[in-house]
């Protein structure tokens, strides 16, 4: 090179810090993506329940999913785990509504469960193979007659 010639140009660095900013960006996009079509068909599978439920007549809503702390689980974001699960489901369709299993994340709890009667409300408890908690957890209860109703915590 000449001293009289100046090149203009991006140093090393910038470069670098250019690339790990675009491999971000595009990564970003993928992941939103990823997530954003995960809760669509989420919903899509819910709504799919929720009109298979209703058009039967019956229309349950969960009041409350809550865990029974039991001393030997651990704590979960200051919360403490158990194994039993308690649910509360509200009955304010027409008709009656009688699941013969529970599907707690793709755990079958299969049983005799009490009848919701249309304007009452009804508590299972479900006995869990291990240390839960009741944030985020997908329900699904289904009758013989294949009325699904499905529910997230």
């Amino acid at each position: 090179m000449e001293s009289g010639t100046f090149r203009r140009g991006v140093s090393e660095l910038y470069a670098s810090m250019l690339m790990i900013g675009v491999t971000l960006a595009v990564g970003a996009a993928v992941v939103f993506a990823a997530t954003n079509q995960f809760s669509l068909a989420t919903g899509a599978e819910a709504v799919g329940s929720s009109l298979q439920l209703s058009s039967s007549g019956a229309q349950v809503a969960l009041v409350f999913a809550s865990v029974s702390p039991s001393g030997s689980c651990p704590l979960y974001l200051g919360e403490n785990e158990g194994t039993t699960l308690v649910l509360a489901l509200y009955n304010y369709g027409t008709t009656r509504f009688a699941p013969a299993e529970v599907v707690v994340n793709s755990t079958v709890y299969a049983g005799g469960y009490s009848v919701v009667f249309p304007g009452e409300m009804v508590t299972y408890a479900l006995a869990l193979g291990s240390c839960s908690h009741a944030s985020g957890l997908a329900i699904l209860m289904a009758d013989p007659g294949g009325d699904v109703a499905q529910f997230g915590s």
